[in-house]
């Protein structure tokens, strides 16, 4: 019994970065959508909120069976926990990808805007790093990871007050609108990966400090 406990856990723990390996993947092909339009790049990274939701509902029921069959013990029980958590926050991610890669599709212009390429490197490296303080139960990385989400706020700032200078300088009204709805998914992506973040110091002290 104890062993099929053990194999259960690390099925959990192999499906978690499973979909992490997903939402990586998928963030990728987004950034690559926002850079380039490429059709291919659009195509790919809205595919990622099915692929996602497939990994969501396979952990959302091994939880559910460890905890209904099972008796974790503390530490086991601070995971399961933790992951019912953060897959919540990695599925709106998914979910966010697949808005940047439609939305840019709608981009009549190659507006360049580096604003939204510094917003995009910084969410890439959130993650990333969110996910890999988790598993490896990280506090310095995770710390890391919660203060980086001050970058990507100040950027999405200033692509406010630049998209707000460009209209009054007569660039296409829609394609800028778009192109702040693109950086407030990067914003709320940010917020996501400082959720994972956050729970990192759940697992390791049983306590969740808020950034």
């Amino acid at each position: 019994m104890r062993t099929h406990y053990m194999q259960q856990l690390s099925e959990l723990e192999d499906l978690l970065g499973k979909m992490g390996g997903l939402i990586i993947s998928g963030f990728k092909d987004a950034r690559e959508a926002i850079a380039s339009r490429s059709a291919e790049s659009i195509r790919d990274a809205t595919k990622v909120e099915g692929r996602t939701d497939v990994k969501l509902d396979e952990i959302d029921r091994l939880c559910s069976l460890l905890l209904l069959t099972q008796q974790p013990v503390a530490s086991d029980m601070r995971f399961i926990v933790s992951v019912m958590n953060i897959v919540v926050d990695m599925e709106r991610i998914g979910d966010q990808v697949r808005d940047i890669a439609e939305t840019a599709g709608k981009c009549k212009s190659e507006i360049h805007v580096p604003e939204l390429d510094e917003m995009a490197a910084d969410c890439e490296f959130m993650i990333r790093g969110a996910l890999e303080s988790f598993v490896g139960r990280d506090l310095d990385r995770a710390e890391k990871i919660i203060a980086r989400d001050d970058a990507v706020d100040t950027a999405f700032d200033k692509l406010k007050l630049k998209l707000s200078d460009w209209v009054k300088s007569g660039y296409d009204v829609e394609d800028l609108l778009n192109l702040l709805m693109i950086g407030k998914y990067l914003e709320r992506i940010g917020d996501h990966a400082t959720n994972i973040a956050e729970w990192t110091s759940y697992v390791v002290t049983g306590t969740k400090k808020p950034a």
